[in-house]
């Protein structure tokens, strides 16, 4: 009993520590995977915008993180439970792949719900311009034809008034003239109505045309670098200062030249 009770007390003491050591590299592991998708994140975020002193800034967000990386992958190799870190990152990778899948396979499905949505608005606004435009060129045809037949009733009255004497020689000879000036002038206004009727027929055919356009390239749907000389982000500096490597030998890869901690391991290891 009394050589079996040591022994025992010892098994349960290293099945504490074992299970610490799990927890612990787990724990660590699970939070090297988020760091790495912040960083991947903030990375993507630097090519998308411009100006060097906001990829500057983003720059040295990235830097921390790649150090933060660092003390985390220090502190797995000292306790020795890298294999347990390893793992755990893993997993929470494919946790948060899965995750933005399913957010991204949602957003397509919205995405295509609108882009149907929209295409249906677009086909009623080109029935709808069709139509406005069908009844415009209606109009203008009816207020030709009313024209048409105003002129030929003034040129008939007047026929009958003047007795056939269309020669200006009768009494009525200044009138007929008047009368013969009057019909051309109606047909006149009838032509430029009908006219006007079909290009605004027309314009609203064409800015329907336009809606339609710019509603289905919604649904369907180079940054410059300064020229400023290479500098270092501030942790690409006390990097270099740790590890004594000269920046001025050093070629940088962030914005506008700048040195990043990266920078600074790849010469070290030269």
């Amino acid at each position: 009993m009394t050589d079996q009770g040591p022994n025992l007390q010892q098994q349960l003491q290293q099945q504490a520590t074992q299970n610490a050591q799990n927890f612990y590299g787990q724990s660590i592991g699970s939070l090297k995977s988020q760091v790495q998708n912040y960083r991947s994140q903030l990375e993507q975020y630097s090519q998308q915008i411009s100006g060097d002193d906001a990829q500057a800034q983003i720059q040295e967000m990235v830097d921390s993180y790649i150090e933060l990386e660092s003390s985390i992958d220090q502190a797995a190799q000292d306790m020795g439970v890298e294999d347990q870190m390893n793992q755990a990152a893993e997993q929470t990778q494919q946790q948060i792949m899965q995750t933005a899948q399913g957010a991204a396979q949602q957003a397509q499905d919205t995405a295509g719900q609108v882009a149907g949505q929209a295409q249906q608005a677009a086909g009623q606004a080109t029935d709808q311009v069709g139509q406005v435009a069908g009844q415009a060129q209606d109009t203008a045809g009816q207020v030709t034809g009313q024209a048409g037949q105003a002129v030929r009733g003034v040129q008939d009255t007047v026929g009958g008034l003047t007795g056939g004497q269309q020669g200006g020689g009768g009494p009525l000879g200044g009138v007929t003239d008047q009368v013969g000036q009057v019909a051309g002038q109606a047909q006149d206004v009838a032509g430029g109505a009908a006219q006007q009727a079909q290009d605004t027929a027309g314009q609203a055919a064409q800015q329907g045309q336009q809606a339609v356009g710019q509603a289905a390239q919604q649904a369907g749907g180079g940054q410059q670098q300064g020229g400023q000389e290479p500098n270092a982000t501030q942790a690409a500096q006390q990097k270099a200062q740790e590890l004594g490597v000269d920046l001025s030998q050093v070629q940088g890869s962030g914005a506008g030249g700048r040195i990043t901690v990266r920078d600074v391991q790849q010469a070290a290891n030269q």
